[in-house]
């Protein structure tokens, strides 16, 4: 679901150049890179600046750190040096467009590579251990010379982290919330699949989602995707809840699937004290419990509830 790939980041010492390596640095990337008019105006920034150091870009793949190296060697870079940096990479697709698998649970990781979100933040000295902690003095090319190279902290390698998730289901699941955010027009839908016995998570989705390799843009146009609302919304179980009472009520015996209830659309309880309403305040008469699950029938579930105990505070327990 979330792995890291070794790519680069790109540096320059823009305090050590000429205006003319500066305008051939400038324009060699605006080529290699493809930058367009808002990225060409923010890397002349960097290269006009007066400092030592300044990051140009980052990602960096294998292919075009190749050309790069290329390019300084031919002379059409100058003061530029390529840095290992790895990144946080969400390769299987989603159940919706234009999203990864399990983003909102997952999470992701940022540019300083510190989880944000989900799995990501929560198992974050887990998953990235502690970086290896180097003194070094560069040359005017911002390479390290490794003759003055010490180790201050030798750091932990990151562990890997098994889910209990099914990534089949989890892609199910997700083309079902999609679906069922469609047909009703929901302002969000969200699925969870449990094994009730261990409570391991099999699968667990939310539409709308977002793409995590793409948090940036999420960030900017909508950020509040990132909130996984399973887990950080707060709701009442409403008709949900039903299904407590359907487990507990078989469980007990207390009622099969085909018991004939009547559902009288209004249920007195405590001589008329307290009343339980279907939502469309009418009844269906006599149907089998399965019906008024199936319906979601409140005085029909209330009804069998009832049959778990002598009195309210016993039959809710």
């Amino acid at each position: 679901l979330a792995t890291t790939l070794e790519r680069d980041r790109l540096t320059a010492a823009p305090n050590q150049l000429s205006e003319d390596e500066r305008a051939t640095t400038e324009t060699t990337l605006v080529r290699l890179l493809g930058l367009d008019a808002a990225a060409t105006g923010e890397l002349h920034e960097r290269l006009a600046s007066d400092r030592a150091y300044v990051i140009l870009a980052r990602g960096i793949d294998p292919e075009m750190a190749a050309r790069i190296r290329s390019a300084v060697g031919g002379k059409q870079l100058f003061g530029v040096a390529l840095e290992p940096e790895p990144e946080r990479v969400y390769p299987q697709a989603g159940g919706g467009p234009d999203t990864s698998l399990a983003a909102q649970l997952l999470g992701f990781v940022n540019r300083e590579n510190v989880g944000q979100y989900g799995v990501e933040q929560y198992y974050q000295d887990t998953l990235a251990g502690s970086p290896r902690v180097l003194v070094a003095r560069r040359d005017l090319s911002g390479r390290i010379q490794p003759e003055t190279t010490q180790v201050r902290r030798p750091g932990e390698t990151g562990q890997d982290l098994t889910l209990t998730l099914d990534a089949g289901l989890q892609l199910a699941v997700e083309q079902e919330v999609l679906a069922a955010w469609i047909a009703d027009k929901a302002k969000s839908v969200s699925a969870v699949v449990i094994d009730p016995h261990s409570g391991e998570i099999y699968a667990e989705a939310t539409y709308p989602s977002y793409d995590a390799n793409r948090y940036r843009e999420i960030a900017a146009t909508a950020p509040g995707r990132f909130i996984d609302p399973v887990i950080s919304s707060v709701y009442e179980p409403g008709s949900v809840f039903k299904m407590m009472t359907v487990a507990a009520a078989y469980g007990a015996g207390v009622v099969t699937p085909t018991t004939k209830i009547k559902d009288l659309g209004t249920l007195r309880l405590d001589g008329g004290r307290t009343k339980i309403d279907n939502a469309n305040r009418k009844g269906m008469g006599w149907i089998t419990f399965e019906d008024g699950i199936a319906y979601s029938r409140n005085v029909v579930a209330a009804k069998v509830a009832l049959e778990l105990g002598a009195d309210l505070r016993q039959s809710s327990a």
